[in-house]
């Protein structure tokens, strides 16, 4: 029975250990042309990024985290745009709305990353760098290097949308990619 024990206690720990440091999500495939799921780190598998129109009333018009199962405005596809930069279009608003990165303190939306039409825009260019273990950040060309978007909980901070800033250590910053089926 000891011996049984023992033999269980092994495997736990062989098991712990091999899941740790697992990839979360996919790699991202420029080729892809299907949807994905947004999700971060710090919020996990229940929750994904979801956009409204920047006219709504819900999260006043903001892209936010949403515990929503199915919904079109969770699914995300990466429209080549140029130079590594993609715009993000949602299956609820196909190519006619982009998601927009602001700044924190800027007047439109305060600060939050939101659905607006597409233009030319660099606010609407955005990159992923990846981050290891299978995470991303998300850069718009507007903010550069230094800033990426970060995924917020529904009581957070800029009343929880999701919103640009400087990059730090913060698992809000980390996204990972689950494809849609």
């Amino acid at each position: 029975m000891k011996k049984i024990k023992i033999a269980l206690l092994a495997l736990m720990v062989a098991g712990t250990f091999q899941t740790f440091g697992q990839t979360k999500g996919v790699k991202f495939d420029p080729n892809y042309k299907g949807y994905y799921l947004l999700k971060t780190q710090f919020r996990g598998d229940g929750e994904a990024l979801e956009c409204n129109g920047a006219d709504s009333k819900t999260m006043n018009g903001a892209a936010f985290m949403s515990t929503q199962k199915g919904a079109t405005g969770q699914q995300w596809k990466f429209v080549p745009a140029g130079n590594g930069y993609y715009r993000l279009q949602t299956k609820l608003h196909g190519d006619k709305k982009c998601l927009e990165g602001n700044e924190v303190k800027g007047k439109a939306k305060n600060g939050a990353a939101f659905m607006d039409d597409c233009k030319n825009v660099n606010g609407q260019l955005w990159k992923l760098e990846d981050a290891g273990n299978g995470y991303y950040r998300l850069k718009t060309m507007f903010k550069g290097n230094e800033h990426s978007l970060e995924g917020n909980q529904v009581k957070g901070a800029y009343g929880g949308n999701a919103f640009m800033d400087n990059n730090q250590n913060v698992s809000g910053q980390l996204w990972y990619l689950v494809p849609v089926n």
